[in-house]
């Protein structure tokens, strides 16, 4: 009998221990599952998988999901949850041999550098990723380097106007793939002589914001390098809604083109009007909007010489990955342009770099991703921008020039620019 209470006793002390390391276990940075078979590091940006599976390496999107700039986020957002999981189809990502699958964290980044950086902070500091994809403004680009680069955390910008403000020597951890506004202009402009050699009085119609300016002064400088003239530059607000008032004052310097930076809405909103006005010069945007985005909100009647630096995505000269892409997009959500397919390219060349540098060091795969060459859905690509940013942190990829004539576009020709 005495043998039998020692025996309770001792099995009671075992159940009582094993819950109390359960109870601690709930608390601590690591826990494992009864099988063994998955475990998890709190607040960490990887998760091991069952045996023999792949890791999950989680990657952080800031995307503006409300306010205007939606227009092109709502579409960034979704192609690049179509390129994590044509990634993890077609076997995550390989780091020196070891597989892991993406697991993305979106956040809204809203419209002002606040709330851009409260997106990323969040990202940052909760969750703990390592790599984040995404963000348009070049407002909230530059506010959300005050977070992301002391944290060491690599960002590949979807957008930006091409300015130091979002690329520069301080800025050893931020990366982009997307072509921007400055990029685009030269080859936009030399098109415009060639295609319209007697318009040689250019307005431009730029954002207002700080980016915007210095971009301004950049593209009156190769107008005037062309041997066009600029009759003036016109700053408008982003809000703009009644664009009126605006291309009256456009009209009044009676301009051969004019030349605007401008996201998908306030480039229907131009072109819609500046036609019901009866301008009739070719109206240029240095920003990559979808040419079908542009004619559907200003209407194919309204739509004529419009020239855009994006793809008509049913041309036969798209190449056939970026077809495989618009039937996803397609498939997923019942519509696709090109405000869907060019953020794919921010997300797969991350996992390039990576790949490339066989290691999630950050600082590993920054050094990789400088001096490597990779793909696109436009082909191939290689990294610039040393003696036009201070860095090489620019991809140089190939770019389709676009017009839209009416309810028909054409896409004229791909252009790679030179961004040394």
């Amino acid at each position: 009998m005495k043998r039998l209470t020692v025996i309770v006793l001792v099995l009671s002390m075992i159940v009582a221990l094993g819950l109390f390391a359960a109870a601690c276990g709930s608390e601590g940075e690591t826990t494992t599952s009864q099988q063994g078979a998955t475990t998890t590091e709190q607040g960490s940006a990887t998760t091991t998988a069952p045996a023999g599976g792949a890791k999950v390496l989680k990657i952080g999107v800031t995307a503006p999901l409300t306010g205007p700039s939606s227009s092109a986020g709502i579409p960034h957002m979704r192609m690049t949850e179509i390129c994590a999981d044509w990634i993890n189809e077609n076997g995550g990502i390989d780091v020196n041999g070891e597989k892991y699958t993406i697991e993305l964290i979106i956040e809204d980044e809203g419209e002002t550098p606040d709330s851009g950086v409260t997106a990323a902070t969040k990202l940052i500091e909760q969750d703990k990723v390592s790599f984040i994809v995404g963000t348009i403004s070049p407002q909230i680009a530059a506010a959300v380097a005050s977070v992301s680069e002391p944290a060491k955390v690599i960002r590949c910008l979807w957008h930006g106007e091409g300015t130091n403000v979002e690329l520069n020597a301080d800025l050893p951890y931020t990366f982009r793939v997307s072509i921007c506004p400055h990029d685009f202009a030269m080859e936009l402009l030399k098109y415009h002589v060639e295609a319209y050699p007697e318009a040689k009085n250019i307005t431009l119609l730029f954002i207002d914001n700080s980016a915007g300016v210095i971009l301004a002064e950049q593209v009156q400088e190769m107008i005037t390098s062309l041997g066009l003239t600029n009759v003036e530059t016109i700053m408008y607000p982003v809000d703009t809604q009644d664009f009126s008032p605006i291309i009256s004052n456009v009209m009044r310097g009676k301009p051969d083109a004019v030349v605007c930076t401008a996201l998908p809405h306030l480039m229907g909103g131009i072109l819609k009007t500046a036609r019901q006005k009866g301008y009739e010069g070719p109206i240029y945007n240095l920003s990559p909007t979808s040419p079908d985005t542009v004619q559907k909100i200003a209407s194919p009647d309204l739509s004529t010489e419009c020239i855009v630096p994006a793809p008509d995505l049913t041309s036969p000269k798209v190449p056939d990955l970026m077809k495989e892409m618009v039937q996803k997009a397609l498939d997923k959500h019942g519509e696709v342009s090109w405000d869907y397919i060019r953020p794919f390219n921010s997300l797969w060349v991350l996992a390039q770099a990576i790949e490339a540098a066989k290691t999630l060091d950050t600082t590993e795969v920054a050094k990789a991703w400088e001096n490597m060459s990779f793909k696109v859905l436009e082909g191939e690509g290689t990294m610039g921008g040393l003696e036009t940013y201070g860095i090489n942190h620019q991809a140089v990829i190939p770019f389709a020039i676009t017009k839209i004539s009416g309810p028909t576009m054409e896409l004229i020709k791909w252009v790679t620019p030179s961004i040394p």
